[in-house]
């Protein structure tokens, strides 16, 4: 969500207190994001300039970002231009968004000059403009040629243009009676929204709530001008953040979250919706590799059934060149059809044999007799072949449905990992940095207030069944990709137990949409990885067996521990 006019007049008044500061460090994390370090009052502050189209916003930032290894252009450009200058004013034109910055720095001959950094927050055409003194363009985060726009060029070396200004009224300086007017029109949202700036309708849908009269209205409007904002995050059922305000809505239906400023809300805001998003794009990448493996392994399993299948026709091939054999001085060079009498069925019949008219009858027995051993040869191969691929679409359904499962990068990054060491994707190039963290499995409690680990991945599969104790319970789901189960008890559990770890495993695995999901578990002694066998890959005996329809209420139900 981008900002709209009142939330940057929110973040521009608490900037002010940068003015005066000293631009220290530049650094473009992304290609369209700024990150200045000011150094004002004895402390570092980072200020966050994004031109992003759905996400542009400025704020105060304690968000880490990782720099490309080598800075764009435009950073490099505002490192000579604006490092070691002091910010002269922060201003907002109007209510609009559009946010200027004016740095005092040093011309090539030590001359003090003034130039201006201004960030434009309008959808896909956002910008980040470097303006000169003599009121040029120095660069911008994104050019604009003449063919892309016939209103305003944005290019090194061009004339600077302010954005076209609305013909709106600023709302925090309108008279009562201007409000009033936008209340009592049919569309009071759509008229408040066309008549006055930085007032989006997402905006004033939350503002206005159930109903807010002109007086209300108007003293809202006092209030934000004179700088008093409750910033406030709204979040959806699933606790994910929706939408940022400069103060509590009235009406909207989700959870809400004060913060400190605005800047701390963006920055919450942010943090849990650029997690999702990098996890959801995460885990799609890992899931078109997957499902192209998938697709290649399925057709590999569909050409060598049809090679299985085709012995009746292999042992065809063998018949045709005994027969040509047995009837050679019948046959002539451009003869199509031999007629013979089969004496291999029981009792003999008649058998009309396909002949080569380019062929003599040698030659046509031997074609037969070479399509014998070569769908012999095929069907060995098939043979042998089969269970292994077999067991990498096991495997590969398997990571499907763990991506599913997984609500972190770090457990996203172990799949990763082992496809790499599976040889399903690339090892990431030199130079990227090592990733920290490790995931931990799930953990609940039962009925009896027993702990029951699920694991998540593969990695975390083995890391549960190999470190429990020989006496806990283990569960899986019969011959389905699936998560392991741990019972944190030693010895036989209680009914609720092992049927709240049976859910548990049923509901992770691939046959969580099924009906009476077979649910194997035996004591952990009995679980052993064979030597060589892929991650998550285990063998077992002396078990037993559960029917269990999962049940999503009753895994809601369960108590869930957060994992430290």
């Amino acid at each position: 969500m981008s900002m709209d006019g009142l939330a940057l007049y929110a973040v521009c008044c608490e900037l002010q207190p940068l003015i005066g500061g000293k631009i220290d460090k530049v650094q473009q994390p992304d290609r369209d994001a700024l990150l200045l370090s000011v150094r004002q009052g004895g402390q570092n502050h980072r200020l966050l300039l994004s031109a992003h189209a759905e996400n542009g916003r400025v704020q105060l930032t304690e968000q880490s970002f990782v720099n490309p290894p080598e800075p764009p252009m435009f950073c490099m450009l505002l490192r000579r231009r604006l490092a070691g200058g002091r910010i002269v004013s922060i201003r907002q034109r109007e209510l609009d968004r559009v946010l200027t910055i004016a740095v005092e720095t040093h011309n090539e001959l030590g001359d003090p000059i003034e130039v201006q950094l201004v960030t434009e927050l309008m959808g896909k055409h956002s910008n980040i403009i470097f303006v000169l003194p003599d009121g040029t363009v120095g660069d911008c985060i994104k050019h604009v040629g003449p063919q892309m726009s016939s209103v305003r060029t944005l290019l090194p070396g061009c004339s600077f243009h302010e954005a076209p200004v609305q013909d709106k009224i600023n709302p925090l300086t309108a008279p009562a009676a201007a409000l009033q007017d936008a209340l009592e029109a049919p569309n009071p949202v759509k008229a408040l929204s066309d008549r006055f700036f930085g007032l989006s309708r997402s905006t004033l849908q939350a503002l206005l709530g159930e109903g807010l009269s002109c007086e209300q209205l108007y003293e809202r409007m006092q209030r934000f001008s004179a700088g008093c904002f409750s910033p406030t995050i709204m979040e959806n059922a699933f606790g994910e953040p929706v939408s940022v305000f400069p103060f509590a809505p009235a009406a909207g239906g989700g959870a809400l979250l004060c913060c400190e400023t605005m800047s701390a809300a963006y920055d919450r805001f942010y943090e849990k919706r650029d997690a999702i998003v990098r996890i959801a794009r995460h885990s799609a990448k890992l899931r078109r590799v997957l499902e192209t493996h998938l697709g290649r392994a399925e057709h590999k399993l569909t050409a060598y059934r049809e090679a299985l299948m085709g012995e009746e026709k292999q042992e065809q091939y063998r018949l045709f060149g005994e027969l040509i054999t047995a009837n050679l001085y019948r046959i002539q060079r451009g003869q199509t059809v031999l007629k013979a009498e089969n004496y291999y069925a029981d009792p003999p019949e008649a058998c009309a044999v396909p002949l080569d008219p380019l062929l003599n009858g040698s030659d046509n027995a031997q074609r037969y007799f070479k399509q014998y051993r070569k769908s012999r040869a095929a069907r060995a191969y098939a043979e042998q072949q089969l269970e292994q691929v077999t067991a990498e679409i096991a495997y590969l359904e398997g990571q499907l449905d763990n991506i599913g499962k997984c609500d972190t990068l770090p457990e996203l990054h172990e799949i990763q990992d082992e496809l790499v060491r599976e040889g399903y994707l690339k090892p990431e190039r030199k130079g990227v940095r090592q990733r920290g963290g490790t995931s931990k499995p799930m953990r609940f409690v039962s009925p009896d207030g027993v702990l029951i680990y699920v694991g998540k991945n593969n990695r975390q599969n083995d890391a549960l069944t190999l470190r429990a104790d020989g006496e806990q319970m283990w569960l899986h789901v019969k011959n389905i990709p699936g998560s392991h189960v741990i019972i944190d008890q030693k010895g036989e559990p209680g009914v609720a137990t092992l049927y709240a770890a049976a859910q548990l495993a049923a509901y992770y695995s691939k046959a969580r949409q099924s009906a009476s999901v077979p649910v194997d578990y035996t004591p952990r002694k009995f679980v052993k990885k064979p030597s060589g066998a892929r991650a998550g890959m285990v063998i077992y005996s002396t078990n037993k067996t559960l029917y269990i329809t999962p049940d999503e209420s009753y895994i809601k139900g369960l108590k869930r521990e957060e994992t430290k």
